[in-house]
């Protein structure tokens, strides 16, 4: 029968009094082995099954080999996208160059007039019309020297002939056919200076008429249209000059000075000098300053964005800037390796790995163990019956239990499991990829286990020794103190 949860003999001394009905309600046996704790897993996990070493190493190599060929690649490709990025950026450049400089020689030439005559020199100054006669006469040995012969061809005046007081020259205003006021139309700058002599007045009109000087047969300026003619409102005054300006459509004419009272005596004597200035060529060159302009502008912009495209490929470190969270995370990777993050692990679905373990093939489970699996015992068993022990603790079989290889801690440990930890040292547990935390975590877990488990057999009532079994180990049983007092006293 069972007495006091000890297993004793049937024949009590009359004297023992009846003790309470086994250990009270409370711990049984060793605390479960907590494998929740740290480390929450067991040593990393293989994914093949061979032995570690060749295999792995030489998957190893052969994926570092694979990786500095392709980054070799990419830098190869690199260099050459640079390359090319970097003669369309130069080929922009110089058509940008080329734009702007067409846009500056061509916009010179818009604002450059062309010049007809000259009005800063008189040649028949200081000369009588006598003087001027033998001047003209080219046997006289006082005739024109050939310089003065030239500069006389390049004037615009009533000097070149007998008839003083009106000037005739043909001119050529270059340009497009319609006239549109402003924009098509040719400026013209008429500077005029008088030396006339007479006396007589010497108010003027001009004339543009659109035809050769030798065709003009007794037309009047007065016949043409407005924006052709123009009366002087106030007189020339002597030797200064006078600038007038107009507006006309581009073609050729005929330009036409005469004072409103004609000179009454002709002769050799100049009365009148022009100087024309036509800016025909700002609306016949104002369309491709434009076009080159526009041209300039686009082209600076592909240049900008090829200049950007290049910077990108050649000089990647001065792309982008990067914030201080991107450049810890990527440390954080290169510090990590090759090692790959765990996935979230499931009952049906298998942790693997990725980094290459060096320690003995285990197979994968869902909780990794923390040690390997040993029996251990669950306390003294609680009887039905009441009463302190009747005896001393009969002598418990023990099977002989194989005593296991120094082995990897596999995930067979059950919740009750311990493991005796002086049999794995700290080399073999780093061998198999623990860190030092998950040792020193485990090793404190299965040292309190250890502590808690019964160190011998439940005392026997037909064979016991009470100096043998120590009031902890008792109390560690459930007992009470009476129970354990009661005990002693009755062996």
């Amino acid at each position: 029968m069972w007495v006091g949860g000890l297993k004793g003999s049937t024949c009590l001394p009359g004297a023992m009094q009846s003790g309470p009905s086994g250990p009270p309600s409370g711990p049984s046996g060793p605390p479960k082995s907590v494998s929740s704790g740290p480390p929450g897993r067991g040593p990393p996990k293989r994914r093949s099954s061979g032995p570690p070493g060749k295999d792995g190493d030489d998957e190893g190599a052969f994926s570092q080999l694979a990786d500095r060929n392709l980054t070799r690649q990419r830098e190869l490709d690199r260099r050459e996208q640079s390359k090319s990025l970097k003669r369309n950026r130069n080929l922009k450049r110089w058509n940008v160059v080329f734009m702007v400089c067409l846009f500056i020689i061509f916009g010179v030439f818009a604002w450059l007039p062309v010049t007809y005559g000259d009005t800063s020199d008189n040649p028949h100054d200081g000369f009588a019309e006598i003087d001027l006669q033998k001047l003209h006469n080219p046997n006289h040995p006082m005739t024109w020297q050939q310089d003065e012969i030239d500069m006389m061809d390049k004037k615009i005046w009533d000097g070149d002939d007998q008839f003083s007081g009106a000037v005739q020259h043909d001119l050529n205003l270059y340009g497009f056919p319609m006239a549109i006021d402003g924009i098509t139309t040719v400026p013209l700058k008429i500077t005029l200076v008088s030396y006339r002599e007479d006396g007589q007045s010497t108010n003027y009109r001009i004339g543009m008429f659109p035809e050769r000087c030798s065709l003009l047969l007794g037309d009047s300026i007065s016949d043409l249209p407005e924006g052709l003619r123009y009366v002087g409102s106030e007189p020339l005054l002597i030797d200064v000059a006078t600038t007038i300006e107009l507006n006309v459509p581009a073609g050729r004419y005929c330009f036409v000075f005469e004072y409103i009272e004609p000179v009454n005596e002709n002769g050799w004597k100049a009365t009148v000098d022009a100087k024309v200035q036509a800016n025909w060529p700002r609306p016949l060159l104002s369309p491709l300053i434009l076009v080159f302009s526009i041209l300039a502008v686009f082209g600076f912009i592909g240049a900008q964005r090829a200049g950007k495209a290049w910077k990108e490929v050649a000089q990647p470190e001065r792309a982008a800037a990067r914030s201080l969270e991107d450049e810890v995370l990527d440390a954080a990777e290169e510090e990590r390796g090759d090692t790959d993050a765990e996935g979230p692990s499931t009952e049906s679905a298998e942790s693997v790995d990725e980094s290459p373990p060096s320690g003995p093939p285990v197979e994968p489970q869902a909780e990794p163990p923390s040690g390997p699996p040993v029996a251990a015992p669950s306390g003294p068993p609680v009887g039905a019956s009441s009463g302190p022990p009747s005896g001393p603790p009969a002598e418990t079989p023990v099977e002989a239990v194989e005593e296991p290889a120094a082995a990897e801690p596999t995930a067979e440990t059950t919740s009750t499991d311990t493991v005796d930890s002086s049999q794995y040292t700290d080399e073999m547990l780093h061998g198999w990829g623990w860190n030092q935390q998950q040792i020193e975590d485990w090793r404190a877990e299965q040292t309190g286990a250890t502590e808690a488990a019964p160190k011998a057999a439940p005392p026997d009532s037909e064979s016991v020794d009470p100096s043998a079994y120590t009031d902890e180990m008792l109390i560690g049983w459930g007992w009470t103190s009476e129970q354990i007092e009661e005990w002693r006293a009755a062996n």
